[in-house]
């Protein structure tokens, strides 16, 4: 098999802004090539699109028996190319986080619509992601496949320390809901915890004001943002994982790609019923209502336990190398494909 990955020729990384320019590259049967672009990592990535003739280009040299798309229904750059793509006769899957139902008018409703139908295929992040496309597509043949696996070490590691250790990694914003995870340990103030804040974001400043009116400051660390492999570096030092995302309208967690890290690292998972958790989760971990902070604080108070922290945790891992390791991932995603190319 061969695969050749088409990305932004320069964008901005989401998470600290810094510009990212991509070289061409090949090692054995994959390929990435740079394409020109503009718009990625403005903010605005409904608006972004790829450099029409380059596209072309590199769809009509290569004939490809399969495109996947990874962006959005809804942007112009998957509008772009599906219509490339088709031109030439060649099937398009997509791959889709979207998990909200978006509130569109009936111009748009319908575009989205007539796209879906033009798919061969369609991934889906998530259930609920594919249960949205199926009310718009019943005929499209969906599968329910994160977008990325964990790298799963082959024994993990835990260094021995006092106490509770909890970890928190994500963007610092109201959605993420961090300030319920501070609160519901203020409820756990005679327990034995330390909690590890990794990120940065626009909240930083009024979430650190917070854990010092929580009385909470000499008990919690702030890395700021870290690189992939420093947050890899962490897990041994952890016992636990928290997501404690917020939904709303508008909004669902649809990123648990740090929660599969965790628990193929053995480390045990508590997240809360927003978006993906709950699913990604299962029966490996604890799940509490969004915003239930005495709930939150009870499932912290039943981690403290050794063996019932240990027990989740092994069967947090045992999850993940059965359902989101790479090896996991690549597997259903080529039988997928292979289904929809027959």
């Amino acid at each position: 098999m061969e695969v050749t990955i088409a990305i932004p020729q320069r964008w901005r990384e989401p998470w600290f802004g810094r510009p990212i320019d991509v070289a061409w590259e090949r090692q054995g049967g994959l390929e990435v090539f740079p394409l020109p672009a503009r718009g990625m990592g403005k903010g605005e990535l409904a608006k972004a699109k790829y450099g029409r003739r380059a596209l072309k280009a590199l769809l009509r040299d290569r004939r490809p028996d399969l495109v996947q798309i990874e962006e959005e229904p809804t942007t112009i750059a998957a509008k772009q190319v599906l219509g490339a793509a088709r031109r030439l006769g060649i099937p398009v899957v997509l791959l889709t986080h979207q998990n909200v139902d978006l509130q569109l008018d009936w111009w748009l409703r319908w575009k989205h619509r007539r796209l879906l139908k033009k798919l061969t295929g369609l991934v889906a992040g998530s259930d609920l992601a594919g249960t949205l496309a199926r009310q718009d597509a019943p005929n499209l043949p969906i599968a329910v496949i994160p977008q990325l696996g964990a790298i799963a070490p082959h024994e993990p590691q835990h260094v021995p320390h006092e106490g509770l250790a909890i970890g928190f990694v994500g963007r610092l914003v109201p959605q993420k809901g961090l300030d319920n995870l501070l609160q519901a340990l203020a409820l756990q103030r005679s327990a034995k915890w330390r909690l590890t804040i990794v990120g940065d974001g626009p909240e930083r400043e009024r979430l650190e004001q917070l854990a010092s009116e929580l009385r909470l400051a000499a008990r919690v660390r702030w890395t700021g943002g870290l690189p992939a492999e420093q947050v890899a570096n962490l897990w041994p030092d952890l016992d636990v994982l928290v997501m404690p995302s917020r939904g709303s309208a508008q909004w669902r967690e649809s990123n648990g790609q740090i929660l599969m890290e965790a628990m193929a690292h053995e480390v045990a998972v508590l997240g809360t019923n927003s978006g993906v958790i709950p699913e990604l989760i299962g029966d490996a971990g604890i799940v509490v209502p969004d915003g239930d902070l005495e709930s939150m604080a009870a499932a912290l108070e039943s981690l403290s336990d050794l063996n019932t922290r240990r027990n989740l945790a092994q069967a947090a891992r045992a999850r993940a190398l059965r359902l989101y390791s790479d090896d996991a991932i690549a597997e259903r995603t080529l039988e997928f494909w292979r289904q929809v190319v027959k």
